[in-house]
């Protein structure tokens, strides 16, 4: 009857660590998956042949994405909505951002090189954040790396002083390897009706995808 008992006792001991172990294994699972709110690309893609400027008149190229975590977004400093919006939010996380990995940066290019020169896109990156840099270049080496960051622009009737540029509303992440890694989608805002980046699920996905990043 002792050793019923006993086997009863360890029975009941293996079914309730086997039950933690599965809660635990299921909390880290749910905490470690990410949103809908990014996709991250199965096989990262590499980055070459990037040839623009930045602000400081300086080259900016592939080597410039190199062991650092990119945000890259492409934008107008003209832009009445989506640009000012997803980089005041961006500037908002920027220092949580950090946090998670002090090699991060956030680029912005601009698909108006016309109007945007280097002393405009300093004084407008730098409302949001000081650090955030700039870059830009003619649309004959512009659209090429546009494109391979996973991102899209057109400028429409650029006769007129006034003109307005579509661009994506996506931001781009481009990992350490210099390799386009993930693409943070944007989602209607009820509020203003334009699509935009929600920072705070960026935030989350991207902390998600620095942790895997380090195993």
């Amino acid at each position: 009857m002792a050793n019923t008992s006993k086997l009863i006792w360890l029975l009941a001991l293996t079914l309730l660590v086997a039950g933690t172990l599965s809660g635990i294994a299921w909390y880290n699972n749910r905490a470690n998956t990410l949103t809908e709110a990014v996709v991250v690309y199965p096989e990262p893609r590499p980055l070459s042949g990037i040839a623009l400027t930045d602000a400081e008149g300086q080259p900016f190229t592939e080597a410039r994405l190199q062991d650092h975590w990119s945000l890259v977004f492409v934008g107008y400093t003209f832009c009445p909505d989506i640009c000012p919006t997803t980089l005041s939010d961006l500037g908002r996380i920027y220092p949580e951002l950090l946090q998670l990995s002090s090699k991060t940066q956030v680029v912005f290019v601009s698909a108006d090189p016309d109007r945007d020169t280097p002393e405009r896109l300093k004084a407008y990156t730098a409302h949001f954040n000081p650090a955030f840099i700039a870059a830009t270049a003619g649309h004959d080496k512009l659209m090429p790396a546009v494109q391979q960051l996973g991102l899209i622009y057109g400028v429409h009737e650029r006769d007129q002083q006034d003109y307005l540029v579509d661009h994506s509303a996506s931001v781009s992440l481009v990992n350490p390897n210099g390799e386009l890694h993930a693409s943070f989608r944007p989602v209607f805002d009820e509020g203003s009706g334009i699509p935009l980046v929600d920072g705070q699920l960026l935030l989350q996905d991207f902390e998600r995808i620095v942790t895997r990043w380090r195993g």
